[in-house]
């Protein structure tokens, strides 16, 4: 399953979405009296629908949307977001919802008659979601500006809405059944990720169908196929328009809400329903229930208000620098994986200077600039030397918030406790430098970071008793089975080949992908070198293979998040799920998802482990994610 069922739902599907727009489009043309805060990251507006009455309708961006008629507790103060709405859609009137066609998002159109062109209000109710304000096609508010490499999201930009992977909800059973037999992963997975339902969703339609949700998607593909496309009809015909709500209660807490009556639940007898009038009863019940208010905090000094901006700012600087610094990693990686398109591209430039403008070339889904008057490896040289200074940075403005945060400490509070004594900070070792885990069978397997890393475990650390192991992908990264030193060799077993081979795989571009499986090769350490046949080039970070490489096949991307007990200290790492049962504490498991949403999910499941995001992103793969059940 991609989630555990008795976990709460936090977010909007894109049936959700949809019934909340036809909830929205049943008030007629409502007006926009007033638009407020709502803590800690939401908004209300205020409407006024003729022959119907005073309604709120709540926004939290990407968590979830819902209509009220009872008035929100809000922001004494309008923030500079809130005042911008209020300006740009005070007393205009709704003229039109359009339905979003599978996307978690809310779109809502205004008119007012000194408009020249329409309003648009758009909410993402996926990853960290956003509220953008669009006239005509231009942006003229957002609450997250960002930029992306065909998106942008600023004032003055042309509104382009999120990448879209169609209408799940519009497949016949031809679309269905082919997504199926193209599938390694089973059904439950392959609605849930690959074709967007999400886990719940993904659920209810495979009850409804009677198909087991862990079999093969490729088993039976064409009777699946049409079984699932009856129940996908039929849960939409349920949506009504206006929808009704269900709340799903196991004792005093939420575990579900939907627009439907969920069959997925009746089997658990622990599960009691309520049935609402309307959809945004069910969702406005869920946050009542999962979201108590905190009484508020003593009003910080002026001192403690201009160290908690600093502490912002030096936060967002680093966030910067961080994203900055990985992708010139990336950049670099790329121009070496993809070595002989580069030198294409450099040659044809040169043969036709008259061309024009610095070449570029699209490696990776991203266009790089290139200097043409360099070499491939010194156009690569030169990203790597400007990360190092980008780093050189990152590490100051780290020191400048930790100095800031040392300042909050130490600034007096007339009920704060005393501070702790500091921890004695652990030991760390060799091999937390690299990625790495224990395998079931007790070995130490490390894998490489980026293409440095990738040539420095194999030159230092690659034994002769050792095991070398490489993901069926260009670019993947080198990983060891480490035999201990200065005792007998053990047995490289087949449980730890296989955890180190889906681990090499894991860690692959197959996880940014969404592919469900990949194969992965092994070989003995005298296998490995740096010598190319003649006339070819071995980049920073691969190994040339020479002999008989022994596959592992169909391997599952799939990592859990859980701590290894090593030399009696507790270190955080994500390793096969297998191997954290046998020698750890899993604590989540992950498997691939929508990139998109990676932002929202991440956060909710670094809280849920009590680490922070930072944290969780240097444990993870990159791309998105869905979390599964321990």
């Amino acid at each position: 399953m991609t989630e555990s069922a008795g976990v709460a739902k936090g977010r909007f599907s894109s049936l959700d979405a949809l019934a909340l727009g036809r909830e929205i489009r049943a008030l007629g043309r409502a007006f926009v009296d007033k638009v407020y805060d709502a803590p800690p990251a939401g908004f209300v507006l205020s409407l006024r629908a003729p022959g119907i009455g005073r309604r709120y309708l709540h926004l939290i961006p990407g968590a979830a949307a819902f209509l009220s008629t009872v008035p929100p507790v809000t922001g004494e103060e309008l923030t500079p977001l809130a005042r911008e709405l209020r300006r740009l859609l005070g007393s205009a009137g709704i003229t039109v919802v359009p339905e979003v066609g599978g996307e978690r998002l809310v779109e809502i159109g205004f008119g007012r008659a000194d408009l020249t062109e329409p309003l648009r209000l758009v909410v993402e109710l996926f990853g960290a979601g956003n509220v953008i304000v669009v006239r005509g096609t231009t942006v003229v508010a957002v609450q997250h500006p960002k930029s992306w490499a065909h998106r942008t999201l600023r004032i003055g930009a042309e509104y382009l809405p999120p990448p879209s992977r169609g209408d799940s909800w519009k497949l016949g059973v031809a679309e269905l059944a082919s997504a199926f037999l193209s599938s390694k992963a089973d059904r439950v997975s392959t609605l849930a990720a690959r074709l967007g339902f999400g886990g719940p969703i993904a659920e209810e339609i495979l009850v409804r169908a009677g198909l087991v949700p862990g079999a093969v998607a490729a088993e039976d593909a064409l009777p699946a196929a049409t079984s699932v496309h009856g129940a996908i009809g039929a849960i939409l015909r349920e949506v009504g328009d206006p929808p009704h709500g269900f709340v799903y209660w196991r004792g005093a807490s939420v575990v579900d809400f939907e627009p439907f009556a969920s069959q997925r639940w009746r089997a658990d007898a622990t599960i009691r329903e309520e049935a609402l009038p309307q959809f945004s009863d069910a969702v406005r019940r869920h946050y009542e229930a999962i979201a108590a208010v905190p009484a508020p905090p003593p009003p910080p000094s002026e001192r403690e208000a201009e160290l908690t901006r600093r502490i912002e700012r030096q936060r967002e600087a680093i966030d910067g620098l961080s994203s900055e610094s990985e992708r010139l990693r990336s950049v670099a990686d790329s121009i070496y994986a993809h070595y002989a398109e580069v030198e294409k591209a450099l040659q044809r430039v040169r043969e036709t200077p008259e061309s024009g403008g610095p070449p570029t070339v699209e490696l990776d889904g991203a266009v790089i600039e290139l200097d043409p008057k360099v070499s491939v490896e010194e156009n690569a040289r030169r990203l790597y030397e400007e990360r190092t200074k980008l780093r050189s940075k990152l590490a100051g403005a780290r020191a400048a918030l930790e100095s800031a945060r040392g300042e909050v400490a130490a600034t007096p509070r007339a009920s704060a406790p005393r501070p702790a004594a500091k921890e004695r900070p652990r030991a760390v070792r060799w091999f937390e430098r690299y990625r790495w885990f224990l395998s079931s069978e007790g070995l130490l397997v490390i894998a490489g970071k980026d293409a440095g890393s990738n040539d420095q475990i194999v030159k230092k650390y690659l034994g002769e008793k050792d095991v070398y192991l490489h993901a069926d992908i260009h670019g993947a990264a080198s990983v060891i089975v480490k035999q201990p030193q200065g005792a007998a060799a053990i047995p490289v077993g087949e449980a730890t080949l296989r955890e180190a081979g889906q681990w090499a795989i894991s860690y692959s571009k197959a996880w940014r992908a969404g592919r469900a499986s990949g194969d992965v090769f092994w070989v003995k350490p005298d296998q490995v070198s740096k010598t190319a046949p003649s006339g070819e080039f071995v980049a920073r970070g691969a190994w040339m293979i020479h002999g008989q490489k022994e596959w592992l096949r169909d391997l599952p991307l799939e990592l859990g998040v859980g701590t290894f007990d090593y030399e009696g200290e507790s270190r955080w790492s994500a390793a096969p799920p297998s191997s954290l049962r046998s020698r750890g504490t899993l604590r989540a498991v992950v498997r691939p998802g929508e990139e998109r949403d990676r932002p929202g999910v991440e956060s909710d499941l670094a809280r849920e482990l009590g680490i922070s995001r930072s944290e969780l992103q240097r444990l993870l793969p990159g791309g998105g994610f869905v979390v599964g059940r321990a």
